[in-house]
């Protein structure tokens, strides 16, 4: 497999999955706003600003949109600019050209699901947002992509095409999970006496339906919504899909796949970096990290992810000599 080839797949899968998880950052601060109930709230740039931060884009958002941060801009910004290399259809439209690159690799079906949700995306603006709605809206996108990756678990085979796009796939996931928590720790609640109570509870069942949980963690956790429980569910759940270690789990499981055939190595960075991380978060206690700083610990959290993108970025893509490296 060429080292090009498995570049575009893990990116095709990375951009899907930021796609989805912008959504899904976007619909938890659209609900928690609706859930202070105030319409001074919803107009507060404090109840949107921290959607810029958390993604990381705020220099690219202040020079667009200048000082002033209001939900339409910041929603227009995230979902419809395509000047933000980060918005939702510029991930949509980076994930398609990737595909487009690698047809002959891809099946039909797999390439007709992406193509026909861009031609369909390419000209929706903030009017069709408003119109449908916020929660209509971004429910139709996060179906769409979810649509899309149940194609591709049908019809890809499990060759290195795969784990690439898994790998890529989970390590987005763990990195946006990290930024929807980040979304509640930087709402701000009425005063402190709020902590505890019933809104506080409303927003923390907010933040998990953002990433599909609310069930899975009634379920599995039962007792009362607060900061701790909902914490540990999102940040080292071994079996729930979207939480932080089992996505690092499910991508050192995909970089294993990937390098146990006929691709050996003498040094692996990416599967060291992995590991550690694994590790790290199967051995933290929830309340020694809260009491250190939710929001610091998060943070080192997408560093290592940075850390172990560069660390597969040198293994696998860049090589010191010219040609295409060939991995199987």
């Amino acid at each position: 497999m060429l080292s090009r080839v498995a570049n575009l797949v893990y990116w095709m899968a990375r951009y899907l999955e930021r796609a989805e998880n912008t959504a899904r950052i976007v619909d938890v601060n659209a609900q928690l706003v609706l859930d202070l109930q105030s319409r001074q709230a919803a107009d507060d740039p404090k109840s949107w600003e921290p959607l810029v931060y958390v993604t990381g884009d705020e220099d690219k958002f202040f020079e667009l949109y200048g000082e002033d941060v209001t939900e339409r801009a910041v929603i227009e910004f995230m979902l419809f600019d395509k000047r933000n290399p980060s918005s939702l259809i510029s991930c949509i439209a980076y994930a398609r050209e990737n595909a487009r690159c690698i047809r002959d690799q891809l099946s039909g079906d797999v390439w007709e699901t992406l193509n026909t949700f861009y031609l369909k995306l390419k000209s929706d603006d903030f009017a069709r947002y408003a119109q449908l709605g916020s929660a209509e809206y971004l429910n139709r996108v996060k179906t769409q992509i979810q649509l899309l990756f149940g194609v591709a678990d049908s019809m890809i085979p499990r060759t290195d095409l795969w784990w690439f796009f898994q790998l890529g796939r989970h390590l987005e996931r763990a990195d946006n999970t990290s930024r929807i928590l980040d979304v509640k720790y930087y709402m701000l609640l009425p005063d402190a006496n709020a902590v505890g109570s019933a809104l506080d509870m409303v927003q923390w069942a907010s933040v998990l339906r953002s990433c599909s949980a609310f069930e899975a963690f009634r379920r599995s956790r039962r007792g009362q919504l607060n900061l701790e429980r909902v914490v540990d569910y999102l940040l080292r759940d071994a079996v729930f899909p979207r939480s932080i270690l089992f996505s690092i789990a499910e991508a050192e499981q995909a970089l294993g796949q990937i390098t146990a055939a006929g691709n050996h190595l003498d040094d692996n960075p990416p599967a060291r970096l992995l590991g550690e991380l694994r590790t790290e978060l199967e051995q933290i206690a929830v309340p020694t990290v809260i009491a250190d700083g939710l929001h610091e610990f998060l943070d080192d959290v997408q560093m290592k992810i940075s850390d172990i993108h560069a660390a597969i970025q040198a293994t696998f893509v860049d090589y010191p000599t010219s040609g295409a490296r060939v991995l199987a």
